[in-house]
């Protein structure tokens, strides 16, 4: 008996406890028929191989039903100390099951073992969920494909394969690892050829890059089978982003499109303006001009006669990729065909301070239409709007200067020197001031661009203003009375003067 039940275990990859409460419980459902509708327990000595088949029934206040339950008076009659909700033995079966009874155990055996084992399975890869695993077809029940991976089976249903891909037995494939599912047939591990982080993973173990945060996927779109494509993004000056995906001739994209069965994979260099974002994501296609509207948040494309096709892809594919790659709707124009935009649309109050049309446009995505508006911004609030770069901002600001948030950086070299100078005459040698409090004293300064050397006589009297006084000055904020540590940096040129 432990011989056959040690080696039930290690076919089925179970421990021997479960494999022992699978037949104990298949046992019991057989036996049943014979114990006129009582319920029955089966123990078994794994070490003999005996077996006692009891029937039994539950200790309740009230009998409902005589088959299952019995009361607890009659029940303290044979055993005084039991209590309401234990089990009593109420008689036995000769444990010598016919034909019929043998063939339902082993149904029953079988069909618990599996359970134990999709159970075993799913415990083990619950949290290896949005993982990329190789396995390797091991059949196909209806239109599900089972697969092995390794250490058991997981199931892809119908909706996770790719209708381009023709599966057979033995086949090695990548999956992903998209869910457990516990609604089919007990607990089973769901695993995915069409799920669009199928190819983010591929792309992630052939990019090491990738996994460093060297480069990062910006965003994918997949129509599984027929073609995909990623942005991404260099967080690493002199990183070729395009260049570490597609790698030395070709070599790195060329093992996730063999991996996906022939997939086309466009891979496009993320960029934050709308405009230059659209032109590479239609790629391989050239764009003329590109015009963005706000209202639907939409682009009107005008590209070659000649591109038009390619633009727009077989059945729209590649336009329809690239509208989703880059969050606007795209429509394609040709050359020939396109409008000349009319001036009168064209003459809102942006657009007569020289503000560029798209720019316009990523301004009203964000609810700017106005002159003040922008005026009244920071431009750390501008460049917080999506769409906007460094290149639009500068723009922007040529056309309609900022009213306020003006940074020290953005005054001439003469003006600073002076603005320098002054804060050196003001600050206190014992104190830290920070490069902000300089831009505090000069936003308090009405007169900043007025500021000229100041006569012998005035410096003498500056050289006689006490600390007391000093403070006194509405635009310094005293930091601290006590003195600072020697090597406090005030501004960044100061570490230099430190290594010194």
């Amino acid at each position: 008996m432990m011989l056959a039940l040690t080696a039930l275990a290690h076919d089925r990859s179970l421990p021997q406890s479960v494999v022992l409460s699978a037949i104990q419980f298949a046992l019991e459902h057989s036996y049943k028929k014979d114990a006129n509708g009582q319920e029955v327990r089966v123990d078994l000595n794994p070490d003999t191989g005996d077996t006692v088949v009891r029937t039994i029934k539950t200790v309740v206040d009230e009998v409902e039903d005589s088959d299952l339950e019995i009361s607890l008076s009659q029940a303290q009659d044979h055993y005084p100390d039991i209590t309401v909700g234990e089990e009593v033995t109420t008689g036995y079966i000769e444990p010598d099951p016919g034909r019929i009874t043998a063939q339902t155990s082993r149904q029953l055996l079988l069909q618990k073992l599996r359970e134990a084992e999709r159970q075993l399975v799913a415990d083990e890869y619950s949290d290896r969920i949005g993982e990329v695993m190789a396995g390797t077809v091991q059949r196909i029940e209806g239109r599900d494909v089972i697969v092995s991976l390794g250490r058991g089976e997981a199931v892809m249903p119908l909706q996770e394969q790719v209708s381009a891909e023709k599966y057979r037995v033995g086949q090695q494939l990548k999956f992903f690892i998209s869910k457990l599912d516990q609604e089919r047939r007990g607990p089973e591990v769901i695993v995915s050829r069409s799920n669009v982080d199928l190819l983010k993973g591929l792309f992630e173990i052939e990019v090491p890059e990738i996994n460093t945060g060297v480069i990062e996927i910006k965003n994918i779109v997949r129509e599984a089978g027929s073609r995909s494509k990623i942005a991404v993004n260099s967080n690493q000056e002199g990183i070729d982003a395009v260049g570490a995906c597609v790698g030395l001739r070709g070599l790195r994209i060329q093992n996730v499109v063999n991996e996906l069965l022939g997939e086309k994979i466009d891979v496009i260099e993320w960029s934050e303006d709308p405009v230059e974002f659209i032109i590479k994501s239609l790629s391989p296609s050239d764009v003329e001009t590109v015009k963005l509207s706000a209202a639907d948040k939409s682009a009107q494309v005008v590209v070659p006669e000649n591109q038009l096709s390619l633009a727009i892809g077989k059945d729209g594919q590649n336009v329809r990729l690239a509208a989703k790659l880059c969050g606007w709707k795209v429509d394609i124009q040709s050359d020939s065909s396109s409008k000349e935009v009319n001036e009168d649309a064209t003459s809102t109050e942006l657009s007569k301070n020289g503000i560029d049309v798209n720019t316009e446009e990523i301004l009203k995505v964000a609810g700017i239409s106005t002159v003040n508006q922008i005026k009244e911004m920071l431009d750390k609030d501008l460049l917080e709007i999506s769409g906007m770069t460094e290149k639009r901002l500068q723009e922007v600001r040529s056309q309609i200067p900022g009213a306020s948030g003006t940074k020290i950086e953005s005054i001439d070299e003469n003006e600073k020197a002076k603005v320098e100078e002054l804060a050196e005459k003001i600050v206190s040698e014992n104190e830290v001031f920070s490069q902000e409090d300089i831009v505090e004293i000069v936003e308090s300064s009405n007169s900043v661009n007025d500021v000229e050397e100041p006569e012998v006589e005035e410096k003498e009297k500056m050289d006689e203003v006490k600390e007391d006084d000093i403070w006194n000055i509405d635009s310094i904020v005293k930091k601290n009375n006590k003195k600072t540590k020697k090597g406090v940096i005030r501004f960044a040129e100061d570490i230099e003067d430190l290594k010194s």
